[in-house]
């Protein structure tokens, strides 16, 4: 995929995401419980990066554990919402470019988490954020992703669809309404498990986990050697 493809992927994410940013927010009001293990890999005083923070739901999962954390998000409607709903830490989010830099110094995080974007992202673009990633996580420290898996049953009439019109295996646009009837055809890729481990590995992380979680997310945990 050639960078004017990328960048109008990119666009439409960020455009598409302050369209329905409301109801999605509304949809993203608890933390899915097997995502209980990051917990085990944050410890008190931890600098914790939420990479696609949305509506902030990950510092509620973490507010009994006491973090320095950022989160960062596309959209600028999503950070209000998060803003919104974290008065005491509405300066610990921060809208950012869709392009792929972050604006953090090297080595700045202990952990970054990722829940539920980078299927958002075709791999060229993956492969520049996981380099930043890796780039502000400490040495020692940790990156913590997930894509959903749309290699399951009934996800595969989008993989289907991937070749008409758009005609590009692994390139899915997914339908979002939102309450008042607009409609998001969102970009997602149909990464495997074999695609993540190639990204992240190449980004200079060490592969601790890599699996797949009731067939619905695929997670993926790396360390910073």
């Amino acid at each position: 995929m050639n960078q004017e493809e990328v960048n109008k992927i990119l666009d439409s994410l960020e455009f598409g995401y302050d369209l329905v940013a409301e109801k999605f927010s509304g949809t993203r009001s608890f933390f899915w419980p097997d995502l209980d293990f990051i917990k085990n890999y944050i410890k008190k005083g931890d600098r914790v990066l939420d990479f696609g923070c949305g509506n902030g739901r990950l510092l509620d999962f973490l507010a009994d554990t006491t973090v320095e954390y950022r989160g960062v998000d596309v959209s600028e409607k999503l950070i209000d919402f998060a803003r919104k709903k974290h008065l005491s830490h509405k300066d610990s989010f921060m809208k950012i470019s869709s392009q792929g830099s972050l604006p953090f110094s090297d080595e700045f995080f202990n952990a970054c988490i990722s829940i539920a974007v980078f299927h958002h992202f075709p791999p060229e673009h993956a492969e520049k954020i996981a380099k930043e990633l890796y780039r502000i996580t400490k040495k020692d420290g940790r990156v913590i992703v997930t894509v959903w898996n749309l290699w399951q049953r009934k996800k595969w009439k989008y993989i289907i669809q991937s070749f008409w019109p758009f005609g590009k295996f692994k390139d899915i646009r997914i339908p979002f309404k939102d309450n008042q009837g607009n409609v998001f055809f969102r970009y997602h890729r149909a990464y495997t498990k074999s695609d993540l481990r190639k990204i992240f590995k190449t980004s200079g992380f060490q592969i601790e986990k890599l699996e797949t979680v009731n067939k619905k997310n695929i997670i993926l945990l790396g360390r910073k050697g």
